[in-house]
C-alpha cells in the first residue's frame, strides 16, 4: 500500500478523500473512497457546487434483487 492509500475495512482507500455518495461503488466504511484515483471535473467551475466527481460509478443494484 502506498503513502496515499490506507486500509478501510479490508479495502484500500484514498487517504484524505471524504465521500458521502453512498450509491457509488467506490464508497466504503467511514465515507471513504476506494477508487484508484479520482477525477474532479468541470472546466468552467467558479464555485465548489460547479464541480463533480468524474470517477462516480453507481452501485450495481442487480446484486441486491
Amino acid at each position: 500500500m502506498d503513502d496515499k492509500k490506507k486500509n478501510c475495512g479490508g479495502r484500500d482507500c484514498i487517504s484524505g478523500v471524504c465521500c458521502t455518495v453512498t450509491n457509488c461503488k467506490h464508497h466504503t466504511i467511514g465515507d471513504q473512497c476506494t477508487a484508484t484515483h479520482i477525477n474532479v471535473k468541470s472546466e468552467d467551475a467558479a464555485t465548489k457546487a460547479d464541480t463533480f466527481c468524474g470517477t462516480f460509478s453507481p452501485v450495481d443494484t442487480w446484486q441486491y434483487v
